[in-house]
C-alpha cells in the first residue's frame, strides 16, 4: 500500500483519532510514522479545515513534541495524513500497566510536557486529549508528546461525538460544553501526574456518567495519600492543575513547568499523609531511617 509518496510497512497502531502505520520514504530513504485519517476529512470544508490544522501544528517545535514532516490527502484513495518521526518506544499508558512512575522522573516528564504545551498554547493550539496513551517515551527515556490537535480533527468527521478525548481525562468544561482552553490541558495533565506516581486515577469511575459526576463534583484525594513517599508540594501541584474553576488553574504551563523541574532535581521530602502514618509506629522509625540512609 502507499499513501503518497510513502510505503506503508505495517499499521503499528489505532484508535479514535485514526490509525498509525510504520511507512518508508523513498525520497529521503528514512522510516516514518503516518497517521491515516477518515475519508470524510478529505472532502468539502472537512478537506480545507484538515489541511488548515495540520500547517498550525506543523509549525510546532519542542524537544517533547513529535516533529510533524509532510502532511497530504492521498487523491487515490482519498485518505489524508500527517507524516511524523518515526521513534522507538512505548506509550507512558503501557509502561504505567507495569508499575508507578519514580517520583522524580514523573515530575521532569511532567515537567517537560508542560513546556512542550506551553509552545503548543503561544501558538494558539489547544491540545485537547492529554492522556498517557498520547505520550510516547523513547528507548532513551525521553517524552513526546503526541497527536496535537487531533481531537479537533476528529471532530470534523460526521461520525464523531461531540465531546472528542477521553473520559478519564477530560475536564469540566469539556463536560459542561464550556468553551476550552489552554488551562484545560493543565488539568488533563495533573490528572496524568496523579496517575504517574500512584497508578490511580483521580476521576476513575465504572461508567461515563460516574466518571463525568465525579470530575465534576468530587475533589481527590491528594496523590501522597496513595504514594506516602511524595511531597506536600507535589500534593498542591496536582490540587492546582485538578482545580473545578480554570481560573483557579495554573494559569499557564510555563508555570507548571517552573514548578515541576525543581522536583525533578531533589528528592521529595514525604508530605502530611506519611508523617502523620509514621508517627508514634515502628514503621515511621523504619521509614525515616531508611531516608537517612538513602541520603547519606
Amino acid at each position: 500500500m502507499q499513501v503518497g509518496r510513502y510505503e506503508i510497512l505495517e499499521i503499528i497502531g489505532s484508535g479514535a483519532h485514526g490509525r498509525v502505520a510504520r511507512a518508508h520514504d523513498p525520497l529521503i530513504g528514512r522510516l516514518v510514522a503516518i497517521k491515516l485519517f477518515p475519508k470524510e476529512l478529505a472532502h468539502g470544508e472537512a478537506r480545507q479545515r484538515f489541511l488548515q490544522e495540520a500547517r498550525v501544528v506543523g509549525q510546532l517545535s519542542h524537544p517533547a513534541i513529535i516533529t510533524l514532516h509532510d502532511m497530504g490527502i492521498d487523491e487515490a484513495s482519498h485518505t489524508p495524513y500527517l507524516v511524523m518521526e518515526y521513534l522507538e518506544g512505548q506509550p507512558l499508558d503501557r509502561i504505567l500497566e507495569k508499575g508507578s512512575i519514580p517520583f522524580q522522573r514523573a515530575c521532569a516528564w511532567g515537567g517537560n510536557v508542560a513546556s512542550a504545551l506551553a509552545v503548543a498554547h503561544r501558538k494558539g493550539v489547544i491540545h485537547g486529549d492529554v492522556k498517557p496513551a498520547n505520550m510516547l517515551v523513547t528507548e532513551e527515556g525521553q517524552v513526546k508528546l503526541m497527536d496535537f490537535g487531533m481531537a479537533r480533527l476528529a471532530s470534523l468527521d460526521a461520525k464523531a461525538t461531540p465531546l472528542a478525548g477521553t473520559p478519564a481525562y477530560w475536564c469540566p468544561e469539556q463536560i459542561v460544553g464550556k468553551p476550552q482552553d489552554a488551562r484545560s490541558d493543565l488539568f488533563s495533565l495533573g490528572i496524568v501526574l496523579y496517575e504517574m506516581v500512584t497508578r490511580q486515577r483521580p476521576f476513575d469511575a465504572d461508567s461515563l456518567q460516574g466518571i463525568c459526576t465525579r470530575v465534576l463534583s468530587s475533589t481527590p484525594l491528594p496523590p501522597s495519600h496513595a504514594n506516602r513517599s511524595l511531597s506536600a508540594a507535589f500534593d498542591d501541584i496536582v490540587a492546582r492543575c485538578l482545580a473545578k474553576d480554570p481560573a483557579n488553574r495554573y494559569a499557564n504551563a510555563d508555570t507548571l513547568a517552573h514548578d515541576l523541574f525543581p522536583l525533578a532535581r531533589h528528592t521529595p521530602i514525604p508530605g502530611p499523609a506519611a508523617q502523620h502514618a509514621g508517627n508514634g509506629h515502628g514503621n515511621g522509625l523504619r521509614d525515616r531511617a531508611g531516608r537517612l540512609l538513602r541520603s547519606a
